[in-house]
């Protein structure tokens, strides 16, 4: 198999990827990530040429999911090949999926095989994913997904927050959230992973600001709140440091060198005097 088009890393229960372009992250994860909470397609396993049809996860720089849903996906891909396909595909030294996948996902199944991280005893229970060139700020979001997904402690921190705001605030955030495609039951799970963000060395507006100048007020108390609580949730119901999470700066900046190609150098002032010669 070809180098696999991401760098991983897997500490206590998340593994985190990074990849070089937005084409091989949607190879690797759209289905996956429509299979668990596609508005249209959660729960369906979709062929290829239906996901291309289906137009999943258009313009996705980030990715979030439990390993759980890797698995269910997995069996609905079984259930939905052919007995005879099944038979085939037992029977050589490859795994049963791979003719049923893309290379990227190929790739990524296989890291997670080897990781025992598809095993329901494996350690790892979270992925999440991103673009190198948008990994520091997209992480930090993601992370909290997945600590949303892991923390009764958060959850419950953050159905105190959305139910202390102005009612007005509410409301335009509820719009805002409407707008952006986000279905009312991840509405506090979006909230906190937009104010509670950490991973803010290349952005260049403040999280407040997220939902516009009429809620920033609202929403730096709620910022507020979230950074001094979120250490908390990790570490109570979790068992890990926050820090201890974050990719260091260095793996982000030596993955951006092998995974993005340089860009090509222009053309010679002597190689494009050629081109219209015959």
């Amino acid at each position: 198999m070809a180098e696999a088009p991401f760098w991983a890393h897997a500490h206590g229960p998340l593994v985190t990827l990074v990849f070089g372009s937005s084409g091989a992250q949607h190879a690797a994860l759209a289905r996956m990530e429509s299979f668990y909470e596609s508005v249209d397609h959660a729960g369906t396993y979709l062929s290829w040429d239906e996901a291309r049809r289906a137009r999943l996860c258009q313009g996705y720089e980030a990715y979030n999911l439990p390993l759980a849903s890797v698995r269910a996906w997995l069996v609905a891909m079984r259930a939905a090949i052919s007995e005879s396909e099944a038979a085939e595909d037992t029977e050589g030294a490859l795994p049963w999926w791979h003719a049923h996948c893309s290379p990227e996902e190929q790739a990524l199944l296989t890291y997670l095989t080897e990781q025992g991280a598809l095993a329901p005893e494996a350690g790892a229970t979270y992925l999440i994913s991103a673009l190198v060139k948008c990994a520091d700020e997209a992480l930090g979001h993601e992370r909290l997904h997945a600590l949303y997904y892991l923390s009764s402690s958060y959850r419950a921190l953050l159905d105190e927050l959305w139910t202390s705001m102005p009612k007005a605030v509410a409301s335009a955030i509820q719009y805002d959230l409407q707008m952006r495609g986000y279905k009312e039951a991840v509405w506090r799970d979006e909230l906190g992973a937009y104010l509670g963000v950490r991973g803010l060395h290349t952005r260049r507006t403040d999280p407040a600001q997220e939902f516009g100048n009429k809620s920033a007020a609202t929403c730096a108390e709620l910022r507020r709140t979230l950074l001094e609580r979120i250490p908390t949730c990790w570490q109570a119901d979790v068992g890990m440091d926050e820090a201890a999470l974050q990719l260091p700066a260095s793996f982000i900046e030596e993955a951006r060198h092998a995974l993005v190609a340089p860009p090509r150098p222009p053309p010679t002032a002597r190689g494009r005097g050629r081109r219209g010669r015959r």
